[in-house]
């Protein structure tokens, strides 16, 4: 799976104790659970902190795979509409329902733009409902929709590739999307753009980042991504 450019001999660095104010921040919300050269275990949830050590429980609808304890494993937390952490931590236990982690230190702003991505090829509708957001730069927009592309999903967002003219800021209502086949509805997210990048005359990238959702459509956008990263791998094999 690709992941954006980092330093990987950079190390984490000790952090001070006001720092665990951003672990508690993180329970509740989803988080990848990596090994220390970024190749992704398994999504979860951040269920809780016991003193300096966090709770993973695995997300949709998976088991926790077996683990040794004390191994060495990075957690990226994705808290919404905040930037992303990358902690690295130990195993002090562990279950098919958790994996507890401790002597948790914060990892180096360079680590923290690894970002896993899962390349897809869909298509969308984006409806603009600036005019849901009158407080926003673009609040006077009225509604309009059009067909777009999308080419990655993460736990934070999505990239989408649009003839359309946005800019950041703008808010978007995606509709009709089937990220996972299996599942027995379509997609709807509300996201809002982070950046525009034009990349030929007529079209451009958008960088998107997904609004607060329930824990519900949070564990169904962890199994699509679960299930279209083990179709990647199956096919690879092949």
């Amino acid at each position: 799976m690709p992941f954006r450019p980092a330093d990987s001999k950079e190390k984490p660095r000790a952090t001070p104790e006001t720092s665990l104010e951003e672990l508690r921040e993180a329970v509740g919300h989803l988080c990848e659970v990596r090994k220390p050269n970024n190749s992704l275990v398994f999504l979860g949830r951040v269920q809780g902190l016991d003193g300096k050590a966090l709770s993973i429980w695995p997300a949709g609808g998976r088991e926790a795979p077996p683990v040794i304890y004390n191994d060495e494993f990075k957690l990226v937390l994705h808290i919404p509409r905040k930037a992303m952490l990358v902690w690295m931590g130990k195993i002090c236990g562990s279950s098919r329902s958790f994996w507890k982690l401790d002597n948790l230190v914060k990892c180096h702003q360079k680590e923290q733009r690894v970002n896993f991505r899962q390349p897809v090829s869909l298509r969308a509708n984006a409806l603009c409902i600036n005019a849901m957001y009158p407080g926003s730069p673009r609040g006077e927009d009225t509604y309009y929709a059009r067909l777009c592309k999308v080419v990655d999903v993460s736990l934070g967002g999505v990239q989408l590739r649009s003839q359309d003219h946005y800019r950041p800021g703008d808010h978007l209502l995606l509709t009709n999307l089937w990220l996972d086949q299996t599942q027995p509805q379509p997609f709807v997210f509300t996201v809002q753009i982070r950046w525009v990048e034009r990349i030929s005359s007529v079209e451009s990238r958008l960088g998107c980042f997904f609004e607060p959702m329930s824990i519900r459509d949070e564990d169904r956008l962890c199994a699509a991504i679960l299930e279209l990263q083990r179709m990647d791998l199956a096919n690879h094999n092949n």
